[in-house]
């Protein structure tokens, strides 16, 4: 499920703008074809992975006769992709939820002074830049944007794809610390929070509309001010709502009172960005992290009944196969539930991009643009086929020691720890195991809409 443009629906709907929203990952080809035929304005987001097949199907539309723009991330720092492709009649950069209801009043106006005044957005004719406004500024009042249309997203669709019943949400935007291998063009450096509040009014719709179950919390660092996340549990507690939940974050952003008192209101997974274990890898990615304090928040998530799955990323700049041993160690160190394994990514408008333009292959991402299973940086000291095989081998080794006997036997012992120190979700557990306790039922929603 997509946010963005589900803000954005949100956003048009309460301007009085007829919307519609399809989301082309569970679209069929012959239904993105019907979205087309029915609109006059087709809006395109995508991440940077993605960006080849929102160019086809802008095409596509443009061959309809349609108007298109294009705006989200890589739109915001790469304009140009989108424009040179004459696929597109637009692009807006930056957050759009009020500079698209002022694209859309000025188009339908015909209104040529209007558009050229509309922050952040760009036009070309005739292979010239006719319009190239700079971004708006970042929206300081998150509470003013209305809550996400899901409403006019395929809902069931999702669910039928999730057996987890997966559902998104955003507390903040933006990002303080300065990882090389980020883009913040589109939400900043700041850091933008919800009021409590609203998030709670937002988690308990989701959970009676749509019976959720598991609500991920898709900030980039949920945690960085503690006590506003004290203060969402409480309120979450006090109002008795009880569902699962998933936060990211990062390894120095956690305590062990906050851990547990997440645990309280429902958190039961982490999701961590290390990237690597070394400190050397660390400092090259300007991580502003040490192996210390990963192992340390990992030991605290697991004491306090949390399940932790960590991103690691192999390939950075010098990086050695002693680095990567490094990395081995920690992990073993640390005992994360699972990893994930990326290929270090230069993305366009981040720092990592800037500084090692002259190890990019920008022909091949001009052909295959970005995954998590190769690059376009030339490394110093492996082959794409061996990052590849590398980023395999330090999955397969850390799962055959996960569940190697003597693993296995250290988290029962510390389950039992964790029962002990909290003998309410003990004595819960037990009675599940020998049924004295049933299961959590779920409730029959028959009507997302």
């Amino acid at each position: 499920m997509i946010l963005g443009i589900a803000y954005m629906g949100a956003m048009l709907e309460r301007e009085g703008h007829p919307v519609a929203l399809a989301d082309e990952r569970i679209e069929t080809d012959q239904s993105m074809k019907e979205h087309i035929a029915q609109n006059d304005v087709i809006g395109f987001s995508a991440l940077t992975p993605n960006i080849r097949r929102a160019i086809a199907w802008a095409k596509y539309a443009k061959e309809q006769g349609k108007t298109t723009i294009m705006g989200g991330p890589h739109a915001s720092v790469d304009q140009g992709v989108f424009l040179d492709s004459g696929h597109f009649d637009y692009v807006l950069k930056g957050e759009a939820e009020y500079t698209m209801p002022q694209f859309l009043k000025a188009l339908e106006g015909d209104d040529e002074a209007a558009m050229a005044e509309i922050p952040g957005l760009a036009a070309m004719r005739e292979g010239e830049l006719i319009i190239d406004n700079p971004a708006p500024p970042l929206i300081k009042k998150l509470d003013d944007i209305p809550m996400p249309a899901r409403h006019l997203l395929p809902m069931d669709a999702y669910f039928k794809n999730n057996p987890e019943h997966l559902i998104y949400i955003f507390t903040t935007r933006g990002c303080p610390f300065k990882c090389i291998f980020c883009q913040k063009e589109l939400t900043g450096r700041g850091f933008r929070v919800r009021s409590t509040e609203a998030i709670v009014d937002e988690l308990e719709h989701i959970i009676k509309t749509y019976d959720p179950g598991v609500i991920l919390f898709v900030d980039e660092i949920l945690t960085l001010r503690k006590k506003r996340i004290h203060e969402m549990c409480d309120e979450i507690l006090r109002r008795g709502l009880k569902f699962e939940w998933v936060a990211n974050t990062r390894a120095d952003c956690v305590d062990y009172p906050l851990l547990k008192h997440m645990h309280r209101a429902g958190c039961r997974r982490i999701y961590y960005g290390w990237e690597s274990g070394s400190q050397r890898m660390l400092d090259v990615l300007k991580k502003d992290l040490t192996p210390e304090v990963i192992v340390n928040a990992a030991k605290m998530t697991r004491r306090a009944g949390i399940w932790a799955k960590v991103y690691l990323i192999v390939g950075s700049p010098g990086e050695t196969a002693q680095d990567v041993a490094e990395t081995e160690k920690v992990l073993r160190l640390a005992g994360p539930d699972l990893i994930r394994v990326s290929v270090f990514n230069p993305l366009i408008g981040t720092e990592s991009w800037d500084n090692y333009q002259a190890s990019i292959d920008i022909s091949d991402l001009s052909e295959n643009y970005v995954s998590s299973n190769r690059s376009g940086y030339k490394h110093e000291h492996f082959s794409q086929v061996e990052l590849e095989e590398l980023r395999k081998n330090i999955v397969r080794s850390y799962e055959r020691w996960y569940y190697s006997m003597p693993q296995r036997l250290r988290r029962i012992y510390e389950r039992a720890l964790y029962y002990m120190e909290n003998p309410k979700y003990g004595k819960k557990r037990i009675g599940r195991a020998v049924g004295l306790v049933p299961p959590p039922k779920r409730l029959v929603v028959t009507n997302h809409h």
